[in-house]
This record gives C-alpha cells, sequence and structure tokens, in this order.
C-alpha cells in the first residue's frame, strides 16, 4: 500500500506476506525476512528516536517476531491485530495521504493497531502514542507514566526502558509519594511528548518547574521520594542539590533523596527503592524539609537502605510462631490459637502480612504494610533467635498473589539460603497435635508448597508433605504420601494421630462415628415470627418488585446478617448491599457457617419491618435473593424500624469470634458493589433510555492514554463546550443501559436510610451516566477533538465499539438490567 500520511515520531515500514505467511519486503515477496532483517530496514528508513508502525495484515500474528524487532530497535512496534486488514482511510475533507487503520475482515469495522513492545521489557503500560478507533493520536503535555504510588517523568530515547523499570515498582507507603526523574547538567529532565515549534524537546528543568509539573498531586506537608541518580561531578551535585532544596520549598513537601552521590535502586524481591553508593553498598536517604516544616521526620531509613515508617516493623511472638507481624481482622483469635502451636526442630514458623499483589511485608507502627526484604528480614528473626532454620509460613494465600509470592520468596530464598514453604492458595493453617496442619476450604488436608519450585509445586529439599502436615524427609519415605482423602460427614474432620504417622487405612463397610454438635457460641434462634398485614396507607418499603402490603412480623424480632464491612465500621458507614434490600436469619450460627472470614451483625427488627420471603412468591430475576425457612427481608424504606445491637467477627472456620456491642442506631444501607460498575448506586436504578429504543448523546472522554477519573462516563444530550485534554464523542446508546441519575436520586429521596452516591453526582451536574458495565454494548459514531478552542471533527461514522476508544481496559460482568414486574 501507499505510504499513509506520517505521524511524527512514527516511522512506518510497508510489507508484504509471502507464500506461506512470511514478511518481505515488496519488492522480493518471495523471501522472507528476519527480526534482525526487518529491523535493519527501519534504521535505513530512519526509525532512530521514533516507534516503528509495520502496514502488513495481520501483523499481531508475529508478535513473537515483532518483538524481537522492538528488542532491536529499543522502541515499540505497532502491528495490525490477528484477522484484520490494513486499509487507507478516505473521507470528506481527506485528500494527499491517508490515514493507515486496521480493518477486521469479518465485521468490517475498524479496530486498533496493536502495541508490540521489546521482548524483555514487556509491560502492561501504554506506549508513547495514544491508540484509539483505529488511529495513531499523538499525546501533549509532558511525558509521563503511572508508577504504584507516583508518576514516573519519560523521555524519548529511554521511554521503553524507564517504562519497565517503573512497571516493576511495587506499592509502598500509602502516605509516601514517589516521583521518578532524569538529570541533566545539574538540573532536572522533562520531555513533551510533541516537539515545540523549533522542532525541539524541553531539556532541563528547575526544581520549580518540577513542583509546577506536579500541581495536580496535593503534595503540601507530605512526603515525596525521588527515584534519581545523583551526577557524577561535583559542582551538578551541589547545583541539583539546590534544585531539590526548591523543590521542597515550592511543594510544601518533605522531599527523599538519595544520599549526594549515590542513587534509588530498585530491590528484587520486595520491589522497593533502596538508596545505595556508587559501589552499591547501603546508604541512607536524605531529608529536604521545607521551610518551617513541623514535626520530626516520619520516614527513617531501613538496614536495606529503604524509607521505612520511623520506629520499624512492629513484630511479636506467641508459641511456636518466632515472628507475627500480621493483622487479620478475619482471625482476632490468632494470637491465642499459636500459643499451643510448636514447631518441627529445624524448622522456623513465621506469620506475616502478603500484599494483593503477592509480596511478603511487615506491620509497621503506622499500621501500614510494606514488602520484606532479606536484610531487614535476616535480622528480625535472628532478634528472635533463628539460626538459620528453614521457614514455615502461616499466612493464607490468594489465588491472585500466587505468582507475586513465589517470586517475592524465591528471592528470599536465595539471600537467606533457606528453605521457605507457604499454605496453597485458600487453605489455612489448624492446630492439631501442636503442630501446623494445612486444611482447605472443605476442612481437607491440604499441601504445602516450597517458593523454589518452578510451579510452586516442587517438593525437593529438606520437607514433604504428610496429610497437611510438613514433615522432615528423614522421618519416612523419600516420596511424598498422597493426602487423604477428605472426611465424609459422618467422620471426624482429622483424626487424633502423631504428626508423623501415616493416615490409618478405613474399610468402606466401617461405620463411622458421629460427631457431636459444636456447642453453640450464640443465643439459640428466635422462633419464628407471627405474621399480619400492613394497615391501608402505610409507608412505602420502596421496593417496586413487591406486593405493597407484604406479610411482616407482628412482633418484634432478633435477625442475622453477614457483613463484609466490621461492625465498627458498619456503624458508622452503614449495612453494604448493592440492593435496596437487606436478608436477614433467625439463625445466627447458620450465617457465620456459611460466611467464615466475614462479620455478623445482629438487629432487633420491631413489628412491620420484616418480610417472610416464603410467603412472597415468585422473586424478581437477577436479585440476589434466595428464600430459606426463617430467612426475612428488610425493605430499605423500612430499614427505620431495625437497629444494630452487637457485631461478630468469623473466624475461618464459619464460627463467630469476639463480640462487638453497637449502638442500638437506626439501621442504614450504605450503596456498594452494584452489577453495573458504578459504585455509591444500587442495582435497583431509573434505567434510560426508555421505550426500548437506543439513543444519541454525547460524551467527553479523556485523551485516549489517560485513564478515566471515574467509574462511569456522564453523558450530555446536547454538545458540551470545548475542553482540552478531552475527546468529544456521540455514542448510540442501547435502551436501559444508562442510568437517569436525577431520577434514581428522585425515587430514593422519600427512602433516609439510604445512603448513596446519587446526591452528589445530581449536585455536580450529571444528569444521565453510562456505568462500566454497559460500555460493550455501546456504540462510537463520531469523534472530535480541540483544535484552536473549538472541536473539530476527527473521525465520522467509525460505528466503534466504546472500550476502543477507552484503552481496552476490561469491563465487569455485563450489566443486563432485568425486567420489573
Amino acid at each position: 500500500m501507499d505510504v499513509p500520511l506520517p505521524v511524527d515520531g512514527l516511522c512506518d515500514l510497508v510489507l508484504v506476506r509471502t507464500e506461506d505467511g512470511g514478511l518481505a519486503r515488496p519488492a522480493d515477496d518471495s523471501t522472507a525476512l528476519t527480526a534482525d532483517e526487518i529491523a535493519e530496514c527501519a534504521r535505513a528508513l530512519g526509525v532512530a528516536g521514533r516507534d516503528l508502525r509495520v502496514l502488513v495484515d495481520d501483523g499481531a500474528r508475529d508478535a513473537a517476531l515483532f518483538g524481537q524487532v522492538a528488542t532491536a530497535l529499543s522502541c515499540d512496534v505497532l502491528v495490525a491485530p490477528a484477522g484484520a486488514t490494513v486499509r487507507r482511510r478516505t473521507g470528506p475533507g481527506l485528500a494527499g495521504p491517508a490515514e493507515a487503520v486496521p480493518v477486521d475482515r469479518v465485521s468490517g469495522a475498524v479496530v486498533d493497531w496493536v502495541l508490540v513492545q521489546p521482548t524483555a521489557l514487556q509491560t502492561t503500560r501504554p506506549g508513547w502514542f495514544d491508540l484509539a478507533g483505529g488511529l495513531v493520536l499523538p499525546r501533549s503535555g509532558l511525558a509521563a507514566l503511572p508508577l504504584a504510588g507516583g508518576l514516573e517523568f519519560a523521555n524519548r530515547e529511554d521511554f521503553v526502558v524507564r517504562r519497565a523499570a517503573a512497571a516493576r515498582l511495587g506499592v509502598g507507603h500509602p502516605d509516601l509519594v514517589t516521583v521518578a526523574l532524569a538529570t541533566r547538567a545539574g538540573q532536572f529532565r522533562l520531555s513533551t511528548y510533541r516537539p515545540d515549534a523549533a522542532g525541539e524537546r524541553p531539556g532541563r528543568y528547575s526544581g520549580q518547574d518540577v513542583a509546577a509539573a506536579l500541581s495536580a498531586t496535593f503534595l503540601y506537608g507530605g512526603d515525596l521520594r525521588l527515584w534519581m541518580r545523583w551526577p557524577d561531578d561535583p559542582a551538578q551535585c551541589a547545583r541539583l542539590d539546590a534544585e531539590v532544596t526548591a523543590l521542597a520549598e515550592a511543594t510544601g513537601a518533605t522531599v527523599w533523596a538519595p544520599e549526594v552521590g549515590g542513587e534509588a535502586v530498585l530491590l528484587r524481591g520486595c520491589l522497593d527503592l533502596a538508596a545505595r553508593d556508587r559501589s552499591g553498598a547501603v546508604t541512607r536517604w536524605r531529608e529536604y524539609r521545607p521551610p518551617h516544616a513541623p514535626g520530626a521526620p516520619r520516614f527513617e531509613t531501613d538496614r536495606d537502605g529503604r524509607l521505612v515508617p520511623g520506629g520499624g516493623p512492629t513484630v511479636s511472638a506467641a508459641g511456636g510462631v518466632a515472628l507475627i507481624s500480621s493483622v487479620r481482622p478475619s482471625e482476632v483469635t490468632f494470637l491465642e490459637r499459636y500459643a499451643d502451636l510448636s514447631a518441627e526442630p529445624g524448622m522456623t514458623l513465621v506469620d506475616l502480612t502478603i500484599l494483593d499483589g503477592g509480596r511478603l511485608a511487615l506491620r509497621y507502627a503506622d499500621d501500614s504494610h510494606l514488602a520484606v526484604s532479606a536484610v531487614e528480614l535476616r535480622a528480625l528473626l535472628t532478634n528472635a533467635g533463628w539460626q538459620g532454620a528453614d521457614l514455615q509460613l502461616l499466612t493464607p494465600v490468594a489465588d491472585e498473589g500466587t505468582e507475586g509470592l513465589r517470586e517475592h520468596l524465591s528471592v528470599l530464598e536465595s539471600d537467606l539460603g533457606v528453605e521457605i514453604w507457604s499454605l496453597a492458595p485458600g487453605a489455612v493453617v489448624v492446630v492439631r497435635d501442636g503442630l501446623a496442619r494445612a486444611v482447605d476450604e472443605q476442612r481437607r488436608p491440604a499441601r504445602w508448597l516450597r517458593a523454589a519450585g518452578a510451579d510452586l509445586r516442587a517438593e525437593t529439599g529438606r520437607w514433604r508433605n504428610d496429610d497437611g502436615w510438613l514433615i522432615p524427609r528423614r522421618r519416612g519415605a523419600d516420596e511424598p504420601s498422597t493426602p487423604a482423602p477428605g472426611p465424609s460427614p459422618a467422620e471426624p474432620a482429622t483424626a487424633e494421630r502423631s504428626p508423623g504417622e501415616p493416615a490409618a487405612e478405613r474399610s468402606p463397610a466401617a461405620p463411622a462415628a458421629a460427631v457431636p454438635p459444636p456447642e453453640r457460641v450464640l443465643p439459640a434462634p428466635s422462633p419464628r415470627p407471627a405474621l399480619t398485614v400492613p394497615a391501608p396507607g402505610s409507608r412505602a418499603h420502596g421496593l417496586r418488585w413487591l406486593p405493597d402490603r407484604p406479610e411482616v412480623n407482628a412482633d418484634p424480632v432478633w435477625v442475622w446478617l453477614a457483613s463484609p464491612w466490621s461492625p465498627r465500621r458498619v456503624a458508622v458507614e452503614g449495612v453494604p448491599s448493592a440492593d435496596l434490600f437487606l436478608v436477614g436469619d433467625l439463625d445466627g450460627e447458620r450465617v457465620a457457617r456459611a460466611h467464615p472470614y466475614q462479620h455478623l451483625l445482629c438487629l432487633r427488627v420491631e413489628a412491620g419491618g420484616l418480610v417472610d420471603l416464603d410467603r412472597v412468591g415468585d422473586l424478581p430475576a437477577g436479585h440476589r435473593v434466595a428464600g430459606a425457612a426463617g430467612r426475612f427481608l428488610l425493605p430499605a424504606g423500612w430499614l427505620d424500624q431495625a437497629r444494630l445491637q452487637a457485631g461478630y467477627d468469623i473466624d475461618d472456620a464459619g464460627r463467630p469470634q469476639e463480640e462487638t456491642e453497637l449502638p442500638g442506631h437506626d439501621v442504614v444501607l450504605r450503596c456498594t458493589g452494584a452489577r453495573h460498575g458504578t459504585d455509591g448506586l444500587p442495582d435497583d436504578v431509573v434505567r434510560w433510555p426508555a421505550g426500548g429504543r437506543r439513543a444519541g448523546v454525547w460524551a467527553l472522554i479523556p485523551a485516549p492514554g489517560d485513564e478515566p477519573t471515574d467509574d462511569f462516563l456522564p453523558l450530555h444530550q446536547g454538545r458540551p463546550s470545548v475542553r482540552d485534554g478531552y475527546l468529544l464523542v456521540r455514542l448510540r446508546v442501547a435502551a436501559g443501559r444508562a442510568i437517569d441519575a436525577r431520577a434514581s436520586a428522585a425515587a430514593l429521596a422519600a427512602h433516609p436510610s439510604i445512603r448513596s452516591r446519587l446526591p452528589e453526582l445530581v449536585a455536580d451536574g450529571v444528569t444521565l451516566l453510562l456505568p462500566p458495565g454497559s460500555y460493550d454494548d455501546t456504540r462510537v459514531e463520531q469523534v472530535l477533538h480541540t483544535d484552536g478552542g473549538r472541536w473539530r471533527q476527527r473521525a465520522r461514522g467509525v460505528d466503534l465499539d466504546l472500550p476502543n476508544l477507552l484503552g481496552h481496559r476490561p469491563a465487569p460482568d455485563v450489566w443486563r438490567p432485568q425486567p420489573m414486574r
């Protein structure tokens, strides 16, 4: 094809397919090119300092090859998706070279270019350009990338390297903002995405310039950590030292930088920054305080050269557990349970926090949790009497954190020179025969996993699994035993035996001993209340699908319900619910058994506040209600007849623990977790457009590459005014897929027990909104961008899926509004 309309900073390379599917030059379509040959073709076109776009059909089919090309060129490569053909885009007002866009061969729809990053530097971060609606769009402003807890200022020539480093940094202390910066000649170096009028990109910036670039981030009175390297020249260091001081003065924040002459480096495993000198030795973080900053510094340098809260980690020990630095609200009694726990000889038991990404962490005095590094962990273990024994981690592991935990523990294994064993995802520890036994959700024996295993299941080393216990290999055969099958409902979950003894074989015909029911912690269930019908003209209950006068309790009754929020939080913020009702049960023990790791609430409901689910009849489709004997509905309109009495934590076995007395306030419902994906709104909202037909509306979308700042898209029935940094799009919304904010707020206004986000949205001028659950069903018809203070047509009749302009962010479970009765 012809060379398309050029894009500044992008080099276009035209290739064709050989008969066997390889990639070739148009002049020699019989000879397939290697990655090095494609890279050489790009260099001949002047790709240096630019990204490469390869104009060939089905380019993503050769993503591995183009990853090698990207590595060779140290840039990103843009290719057409598999199944797409590259076409020239023509239209009104387009003359001469036209834009190249990928078009799906089956649907005929325009699709986006695929970003291929260098193989060794792959991330999920965006590239230098915005990719939206099949177009490659230059960004504006300073070149910056999102950083965990901060911002990375990038430069064109080292963009892919700095992007990869930024993607590796883990989330750190919530009160510490991190900014990554390059330096030049004693000042900071910043770049813009577009060249200035002279064709040059800005270079050196002062500390005050950096403060201005960070003006959107609130820093006053906070702490700012610089990911930087000091120059080698002493004169440049002196000048840069003055600029860091100016940065602290301009932001009003305490700025932390490595000691002059050093640098901040990313540590393996814990993925946090540490201060090092030129030889790699640990050094300190230097504090630059703004004038008149009150109080003492909140952070200090630890043994690894990391910036951590003052006072160091909070650690303790209990029974045979040598090191504990974890608070798990769902296991408030774990310290007591550990009092009876002992460790096998040659093994040290530890219980630490596991962060969301899987990194092992310590708890600090300010109640924050930071990933642990090897030197600090070694020191804490040594202080606890550790003498080089292997480590057994008692902390439960979530499925999504498995890979991150394996990576972190493998680094700690290597640095400490020990074996580290952890629980399988979903397993928990119970104390049996004085030792830690791993069991799964059904209370069956689970396996311990070795961090050094390639798949987290290797069992080489000094320990092996035996029916949920981790025992030394020298006690039995070299091969691990197979865990015993889970107990039948009529037999005990665990048998009394010594830890090293194999599980006894059971005869299929042998009768199993009945297990006595566990002793009740809570009072016996309330008797089923007598029912009555509300008087005519009674207050509305607020549920459109419920009969106006359902059968309700004739006398006060105590009911129980589960909550993911703690009792104290519920007393302040309300009971979380996506529906405009709560479901209570007369049997609190039954609720607790069904909701391990959550919380249990006890409510007293006055006469007329409960609806018997068994007497409602058919429940509406799409509502998360399950009828059962002893279960009752608490409609939002009648919640002022219910009062909080007490709350309990529920442990891993589904047993209530530690009662919390609650003030007898009226129950409040806090809207959260709705299926449509917009938090703070209930599932039951007034939908738009009505009448079963699609409707056209306008929406402002952040410039491609910028994340939306909210979990919904405001809709406008008229064209809004020009707003820099945004695209204006014309959308076609399917019937009932948007939300009428004003009508929904009016419907809830009569029920003061409901706390939602709707009044705030209406006050901010939002009338209609599109939730994330409806993005996939919404089509884009036009795209306009800002030019000289007015909207200018960018593309018309594009018929794109909305997610194409939203960076291909995954939508939540698709929201399918259900018909009302």
